[in-house]
């Protein structure tokens, strides 16, 4: 069955080579000097397809080139935009750690602008209407604090103009990068639109377009409210923000997108259809709000420029043609990610296709000169290529019906049923009786789609076993917090995280009695389905064993005993288990292998508990094990986990640490955590950290606090 394919596609070959060859030689004696000549009979058809697929290819690059443009111009607007709502947010950020924490900073003072102050980048202060300075001298010195930031922003090359907070209380305090001395010095920032809007929507926004009072033409401001958090409250107390002159920063990238010799670019305000910014504006128009108008396009006469606007308000990316005062134009446009604005860059199409039209003209004039030659010899040469076309047809389409009847029937057959394979029909068979590779290479295909049927059955059974050994595992541990809202004495929670579908890892913790709280967390050697069998083993047996209220190092001394039974697989376990008397904070515990908890006592910071890791369970019979103890304080904190926290790895292999566990947990006393938020930073901490690494091993962590009473 091997090699017949290849013989009868080489026979095809040859007996049609050897056929065109004869011919060709007979004719090419006769015409191989008129034929040299008559080439230039295509010359004319030639010249036309040049023509066109180079104007083809200058109006695909063109709209290749003017959509990356369009993509490039509203990425380096979105940067600029962005990097002052990162400044905007910052800004009210501090000023709420000021209000929250107030006890922390000093007053400091500010002033009204004075003249010889004018131009200068110093902060100053405006206050409202009504409103005394002395009635509000505190808080005005106490939001003063947030002056160097707003001097850092001014003074910095991102685009701001001027950054400033309005205060709830009625006061206004400022860096303008030149300074002026307004005709008043009251200056109500709650009655202005960055302020109310801020302040309505409880988030970050941007303002419309608005003349700049200074005369220094248009902007625009960003703004976000900032409160008071102490206590416990959200009390709203101003708004922070930034205000931008387009003409330095968002301008100068429409002015300087130059495409051809007469394209340009325009900034659309989604929300009202209006051009905002364009070459061809060259003068500021405000409605009665004081707010920048622009042409709207909505309204527009043109119904492609209408639904160029239409795209752009539904922040869509494209390129299109359409006519712009008269010319035809490719238009690229594409949205702001920070701001509902689009951008878009449009080019005359005339432009983009002179070349060709020229490349067009210069052939066809060579053309009309050699068609005179040509002309002369096609009349001779005609009669001969019309019998070797005959011929060389007739031949060509015997020998291509032969191949396709004899070649191509099975190879379709092959490739539609690949096709039905590869769409998921797993019952289909190949049919094909070829006696050739053909028909092996199909029943290869039938063994190897049986193949595939056994390995997903195999892969789906798999899966469904893993899927319920997975929510197993995850009932036998403790996952409902707080676990007993009936005891006011003590809380405590915990995570287990495993690397694969089921873990080694597990904790536990559960009343002895009604004044004695055991605390249990466990690693397991190696991952997976292994480890996870072991560790039910080892769970069981430590639970059972401290449920009868035995000393520690006794219930230890037990387990391990029963897990060195028939351990052929040598595996162990680490453990840590402790025992609290909830009346008097008495903690007594055993460490069999285990990495040392951290302890928090009082106001001091998280620490390591001095511990020895004693012998690991499950390696050796009859080992006795060290109990130790101390006392846990009221509001004092325990904190247990397995080596996969501390020994979590980035993408250069380098490993979480030990002393990254302390500063999460010494970062949370700070913010006032709750237990289980302990738990949850220290897990966001090692993503962070990871940085897209692959977990390498189970993550368990348990935090115990003895609650005041």
């Amino acid at each position: 069955m091997t090699g017949k394919i290849k013989t009868k596609v080489f026979k095809v070959i040859l007996s049609t080579s050897l056929g065109t060859l004869l011919l060709l030689s007979i004719t090419s004696v006769i015409t191989i000097v008129t034929m040299r000549q008559a080439v230039f009979v295509h010359s004319n058809q030639l010249g036309k397809t040049a023509a066109d697929n180079s104007q083809a290819a200058l109006e695909v690059q063109v709209q290749e080139q003017l959509m990356t443009l369009a993509q490039d111009k509203a990425a380096l607007a979105d940067e600029k935009l962005s990097a002052i709502q990162s400044h905007t947010k910052m800004v009210a950020d501090i000023a709420t750690t000021i209000y929250t924490h107030r006890d922390q900073y000093k007053p400091r003072i500010i002033d009204y602008l004075q003249p010889n102050e004018v131009g200068t980048t110093v902060p100053h202060l405006r206050t409202a209407s009504g409103v005394s300075l002395n009635d509000i001298r505190s808080e005005v010195y106490l939001a003063a604090n947030v002056e160097d930031v707003l001097r850092q922003s001014t003074v910095t090359d991102i685009g701001i103009t001027a950054s400033y907070i309005g205060g709830e209380a009625g006061y206004f305090i400022t860096v303008d990068k030149d300074a002026f001395i307004p005709n008043r010095r009251d200056y109500d920032a709650r009655s202005r639109s960055w302020y109310t809007s801020a302040k309505e929507k409880d988030d970050l926004i941007w303002t419309d377009i608005f003349a700049d009072s200074a005369g220094r033409g248009a902007g625009i401001t960003c703004a976000m409210p900032f409160y008071d958090l102490s206590d416990g409250g959200r009390v709203f107390k101003g708004v922070a923000g930034s205000g931008m002159l387009l003409a330095q920063s968002v301008n100068q990238i429409i002015d300087s997108t130059k495409i051809g010799k007469t394209g340009y670019a325009l900034m659309l305000n989604n929300e009202r259809g209006e051009v905002i910014m364009s070459p061809k504006i060259t003068d500021i128009r405000t409605d009665e709000s004081g707010a920048v108008r622009g042409e709207n396009y909505l309204q527009s006469d043109n119904p492609g420029l209408r639904e160029l606007t239409q795209r752009m308000i539904n922040l869509e990316s494209g390129i299109m043609e359409l006519e712009m005062d008269g010319v035809a134009v490719y238009v690229a446009y594409h949205p702001l990610e920070t701001i509902n604005w689009s951008l878009s860059v449009m080019v005359p199409i005339e432009e983009v296709i002179t070349p060709a039209r020229l490349i067009e003209q210069d052939i066809i004039h060579l053309t009309k000169i050699k068609l005179a030659e040509i002309d002369r010899i096609i009349v001779g040469v005609c009669l001969v290529m019309v019998m070797v076309i005959v011929v060389v047809a007739v031949i060509s389409l015997f020998l291509a019906l032969r191949l396709s009847n004899s070649l191509t029937a099975p190879i379709i057959a092959l490739s539609d049923g690949a096709l039905t394979v590869s769409a998921g029909s797993l019952d289909y068979r190949f049919e094909i009786k070829t006696g050739d590779e053909l028909e092996a290479l199909s029943d290869a295909f039938n063994r190897m789609i049986s193949d595939i049927q056994y390995i997903s059955g195999e892969k789906e059974r798999i899966g469904a076993e893993l899927n319920v050994a997975t929510k197993i595992q995850a009932s036998m541990l403790p996952c409902i917090f707080p676990p007993f809202p009936e005891r006011k004495e003590f809380d405590v929670y915990a995570e287990m995280h495993p690397a694969k579908e089921v873990g080694g890892d597990f904790y536990d913790f559960f009343l002895v009695d009604k004044n004695k709280l055991a605390v249990i967390i466990a690693d397991v050697s190696g991952k997976g389905v292994p480890a996870a069998l072991f560790m039910v083993i080892a769970k069981t047996l430590i639970k059972t064993q401290a449920q009868m209220d035995k000393p520690l190092d006794e219930v230890f001394y037990a387990v391990n005993n029963q897990l060195c039974e028939n351990n052929d697989t040598s595996m162990f376990v680490t453990a840590f288990i402790g025992l609290m008397e909830i009346d008097t904070g008495k903690f007594t515990y055993v460490n069999a292998g285990h990495n040392p908890p951290v302890i928090k006592h009082g106001d001091q910071g998280f620490t390591w508990l001095a511990t020895k890791p004693g012998i690991i369970l499950g390696t050796m019979e009859n080992i006795r094990f060290k109990m130790m103890e101390f006392t846990l304080a009221e509001e004092d904190m325990l904190f247990l986990y397995t080596d996969g926290v501390n020994e979590a790895m980035n993408l250069q292999s380098e490993l979480f640490g030990s002393e990254r566990i302390l500063e999460v947990l010494n970062a949370g006393i700070s913010k006032n955590n709750l237990i289980e938020d302990y738990i949850k930073d220290m897990i966001h901490e090692i993503e962070v950290f990871a940085d897209g690494a692959e977990q390498a091993d189970d993550i368990t962590m348990l935090m115990l606090q003895r609650t005041a009473t």
